[in-house]
């Protein structure tokens, strides 16, 4: 089982959390549909009052997470340490972002996955109100603590380029981070 957490939310202090979008979260099996214990933990989410969905396709829905942590984690480091309300508001940034959305739905059709056009605006549209939010990756990089480098940009930018995507914009983004990142 695997779950996947659709919010923003940025630890403040030690046992303190700002909410910036309260978001979801998604739970899923590996590589088989829901059973019976996903209905159930997500009953148990469900009752503690947080937003719960059970995906028929865990894989399918990591693609989904990809499209905004790609752009907006990614953007958020290489464009010299910016928060989302930057990224947005620049028109050369928010066309970017839009790009490299584009290329994480084309690379999960080339994977069998289905991420509709109206899914990627939500997930650009949802930003906007978080204000001046600093994504996970970005607080990490800010911090000096390791970013996911392999987790969110390499390694779907491997199976993406084994599946025959072109994805030259998330190349390019990957390269800037592992320099950026290298200590």
């Amino acid at each position: 089982m695997g779950g996947l957490a659709f919010i923003a939310a940025t630890r403040t202090a030690p046992g303190e959390v700002m909410c910036y979008h309260p978001g979801s979260i998604a739970l899923g099996e590996f590589g088989r549909p829901p059973q019976d214990r996903t209905r159930a933990l997500a009953a148990q989410f469900e009752a503690a009052g947080v937003k719960t969905r059970v995906v028929d396709d865990l894989a399918e829905a990591r693609w989904g997470k990809l499209v905004w942590n790609i752009p907006f984690n990614g953007l958020a480091i290489a464009a010299g340490g910016v928060a989302t309300d930057r990224l947005c508001a620049d028109p050369s940034l928010a066309a970017e972002v839009h790009a490299l959305m584009r290329e994480v739905q084309l690379a999960a059709g080339r994977l069998g996955f289905t991420i509709p056009n109206k899914f990627l605006q939500q997930q650009f549209d949802v930003t906007p109100p978080m204000g001046a939010y600093r994504p996970s990756s970005l607080v990490d990089f800010l911090a000096g603590r390791e970013v996911e480098v392999e987790a969110i940009w390499g390694e779907p930018l491997r199976r993406a380029q084994a599946a025959g995507a072109s994805m030259p914009r998330l190349e390019k983004l990957y390269a800037a981070l592992k320099k950026l990142t290298a200590r």
